[in-house]
């Protein structure tokens, strides 16, 4: 008898392509996925005691036994929020299918056939205003008009006034958290006083509106406002009956469907054989879990949930019907019941992949022993449990026996065989465990210790060493470690603490506080913690204290170098497991820098990619800067201000800024001057042989229409040729000519020159800038060498709060004059 002579495993099961991750932005997309398909998603959904608690909410709502519309929907990762989300949503969406699969399941509810819903996954929508997709999703743009600063429970209620209507929110915490309280403190009041006029809309018996939300309990903040209006909470976690959630979503029918008889008879011929060693108490009992758990051994369950429970990100029923989907795919037609054995432990080793690869290479070592493989598969899963760290014998047999294979006793005497054969197998109180310390990886752990506890500092080091050297190739420095150029080419810098923004913003600015080249050190942080982290210390501690052991032991059968190599292999792997996040700075509307964290991985080419993503920003930068000022800015200058300054875009080399300028000269959106105010017009075909750092950079919107006209025959006799390949313009020249004839020159001293009066005007001309190379760039463009002379200049500086040592300072760096005349602001403290 086969599980698949009493059970169908679903489609998706059988072709590999079972989703145990359900993502409720995907509800709204054109693919034919689980979300997107309400007959396929209620069909595999086991109305679970949490979710008919959930519907009966809904259900005293519509029914006017409670104003209640708010619920919330609570439980760890994995524990099936979103997908509870997602049946709920149909549930409004398409009523008359969700009908039909309520009526099935014999669920009290009537619902309305006029209802709607609007739902948003903030994994997927990240917008400042929460309130404006679900207005959209719901075709009001003409409310989003009427909308001030945040909707008022008046537009909140026009949502459901023609039927009932659900607003759906998953995820909802990552977005909110991700709000600075400070820099965004008004978009938190905004979006706080539209969540809260919602639920209180929810909350009115009067209104046909409901508020669902998924919710991890992570954020204080938000649940502090969802909580103003006790909104029905319930943990999906605690549901009771996750075996037959399980169990319905792997398999086509329902658990009733199942013939018990014939299922009572396979799980009796395990029972039956149960003896010494194995202890069970209550055969009956436990015989009746075992038909209720079936196909799967209740062992089995009862481990990988604990696993997952404890992990550190926890998954709970998500991870265990990943797995289980798995494992069924593969024996549903080899075996009448599934085991711990039966379970592929590839798909643990990201949980510790330290012991899943002693696992690894003890299996190469156990060879053919019959039966060996699979005892030593038990009792990896068992150590990987946080709560037991080792299989019992009991465990171990359960979870590898089965009747029509071998029996209890052969299967002990081989589970006893395998303690001293394989290599990192260990034993304590007649249990075992997979260990990381046998023979001569114990003095290797005798090592770590000494060292964390006399000499931290040392292996911290290493794992500097690592960082810098393995991970990143040595083209990094080590941020506090390492002395970091200030220099203008391209520096790339890695942190060690994964701190938060605002930490690292405060500490980041004391670092480029001395710098003139701000803009050419890139800063990765970890997306996970090094530094703080003690397990990561320990591991280079490890690989420091194996490298001290060189020398030092007797090691006639080579075993140190593998494993030091190994050790390293695991740390280098772990920490590029932890990498990176690269710190990108932009400036805020009030002139601020802020930096946001872009994922990429350790690779310094990948981060330069990724960098490279951003240099389209260099060109609107300069197009921006230039057309700001008026007199235009030197080439060689604004080359330095992209080196100096965080708000502007990166530049991996400076060739990225030298193209950027040729390609918007030759599109026409700037205008290239030379020497003696020549011109080089893209439009005019105008090009120079090479960007000069001489050359200013001109926006044509700050120059006559002069520059822009075609120039004539006697114009390129007043220019001259030029060797670039197309002319220049001149403007601003000198209009009257040398040459003289013969009669303007016979040489009769008699005749005396005729004199001509000269007069003059007085003209204001205003420069502005934030720099002197501002105002001299200004005053190239507008002052005319040869008919100005400038007799009076006033300087006014607006200069923040300098101390008096610092104004003295500035007024000894002012040039000297035939009067100066000074009047300073100063803010002093009044009397008491």
């Amino acid at each position: 008898m086969q599980i698949s002579e009493l059970l169908t495993p679903r489609d998706e099961v059988l072709e590999g392509r079972f989703q145990g991750v359900l993502q409720a932005h995907k509800v709204t997309g054109d693919d034919e996925r689980l979300e997107n398909d309400p007959n396929r998603l209620l069909t595999a959904t086991y109305p679970s005691n949490a979710l008919r608690n959930v519907f009966d909410r809904v259900a005293d709502k519509l029914a006017g036994r409670d104003s209640q519309g708010g619920i919330m929907l609570t439980g760890p990762y994995g524990s099936g929020k979103s997908h509870g989300l997602l049946v709920l949503y149909h549930m409004f969406n398409h009523p008359t299918v969700a009908q039909s699969w309520a009526d099935e399941w014999d669920i009290p509810i009537d619902l309305p056939t006029d209802s709607d819903a609007a739902i948003v996954s903030t994994s997927e929508t990240d917008a400042d205003l929460i309130w404006e997709p679900i207005y959209r999703s719901a075709g009001r743009e003409d409310v989003l008009e009427e909308i001030d600063r945040y909707p008022t429970t008046d537009h909140v209620e026009k949502l459901a006034e023609n039927g009932t209507y659900g607003v759906f929110f998953d995820e909802i915490e990552a977005w909110w958290e991700s709000f600075s309280e400070e820099a965004d403190r008004d978009l938190l009041e905004r979006n706080r006083f539209f969540l809260q006029n919602l639920l209180e809309v929810a909350n009115d018996p009067n209104e046909n509106l409901f508020a669902f939300i998924t919710l991890l309990d992570r954020s204080d903040r938000l649940k502090e406002i969802l909580d103003r209006t006790n909104p029905h909470a319930e943990d999906l976690n605690a549901t009771g009956d996750r075996e037959r959630i399980i169990i319905h979503r792997l398999f086509e029918g329902t658990p009733d469907d199942i013939d018990e008889s014939t299922v009572r008879s396979v799980v009796e011929q395990y029972v039956d054989s149960y003896e010494y060693p194995i202890e069970i108490d209550e055969p009956k009992r436990y015989e009746n879990r075992m038909v209720e758990t079936y196909p799967f051994h209740p062992e089995l369950l009862d481990l990988l949930d604990s696993i997952y429970e404890a992990a550190r990100e926890r998954q709970n029923v998500r991870g265990v019907m990943n797995v289980l989907a798995d494992t069924v795919r593969q024996v549903h037609d080899e075996t009448d019941l599934v085991v711990t054995s039966d379970v592929n432990p590839r798909a643990f080793r990201g949980i510790n992949r330290t012991l899943f690869d002693r696992f690894t290479s003890d299996k190469e070592e156990l060879g053919e022993t019959e039966h060996g493989v699979d005892l030593l598969q038990v009792i990896l899963l068992y150590t990987l449990d946080d709560r037991s760290q080792m299989a019992s014998t009991t465990q171990c047999l359960l979870g590898t026996f089965k009747p029509d294979e071998t029996t209890v006793d052969r299967l002990h005497m081989t589970l006893e065989g395998l303690y001293g054969t394989a290599h990192y197998l260990d034993k304590q109180d007649g249990s075992y465990f997979i260990t990381e310390d046998p023979k001569l990886t114990a003095l290797i752990t005798r090592e770590q210790e000494r060292i964390l506890e006399e000499n931290r500092d040392r292996a911290v080091e290493k794992l500097v060493d690592v960082v810098r050297d393995e991970v990143f190739d040595g083209s990094v420095y080590v941020y506090g470690y390492d002395d970091v150029p200030d220099e203008s080419k391209q520096t790339f810098v890695v942190t060690l603490e994964n701190i938060s923004n605002g930490t690292l913003t405060s500490e980041l600015s004391d670092f480029f506080e001395e710098r003139r080249y701000q803009n050419t050190v890139q800063f990765i942080t970890p997306k996970q913690s090094v530094l703080e982290d003690d397990d990561i210390v320990s591991k280079a501690a490890r690989v420091f204290g194996a490298e001290n052991l060189r020398g030092k032991v007797e090691d006639e059968q080579g075993e140190l170098e593998p494993l030091i190599r190994d050790e390293y292999r695991q740390l280098r792997k772990e920490l590029e497991s932890r990498y990176g996040k690269w710190v990108k700075w932009s400036s805020t509307p009030d002139g601020d820098l802020r930096l946001r964290r872009i994922t990429v991985d350790p690779d310094i080419e990948a981060v330069k990619e990724r960098i490279g993503k951003d240099t389209t920003y260099v060109g609107e930068e300069i197009v921006a800067r230039v057309k700001e000022n008026e007199g235009g800015i030197r080439v060689g200058s604004l080359l330095n201000d992209f080196l100096q300054f965080r708000r502007l875009p990166v530049l991996l080399d400076e060739g990225v800024f030298y193209s950027a300028v040729s390609e918007l000269q030759r599109k026409g959106d700037i205008v290239l001057e030379g020497n003696r105010a020549n011109f080089y017009v893209g439009d005019l075909g105008q090009y120079p042989t090479e960007i000069e750092d001489e050359m200013t950079i001109r926006h044509p919107d700050n120059l006559p229409e002069s520059v822009f006209r075609e120039e004539t025959d006697d114009d390129e006799d007043e220019t001259g040729d030029d060797d670039s390949g197309g002319g220049i313009t001149d403007w601003g020249g000198d209009d009257e000519t040398d040459d003289k004839t013969e009669d303007d020159s016979n040489g009769d001293d008699e005749t005396e020159p005729t004199e001509t009066e000269h007069s003059t005007e007085t003209v204001e001309v205003s420069l502005e800038g934030n720099s002197a190379r501002v105002l001299k760039s200004t005053a190239e463009s507008r002052i005319n060498e040869t008919t100005d002379t400038a007799t009076h200049v006033r300087l006014s500086y607006d200069v923040g709060a300098l101390s008096k040592s610092e104004l003295i300072g500035f007024i000894e760096g002012l040039p000297n004059g035939e009067k100066i005349e000074a009047k300073v602001v100063i803010e002093r403290d009044a009397d008491e």
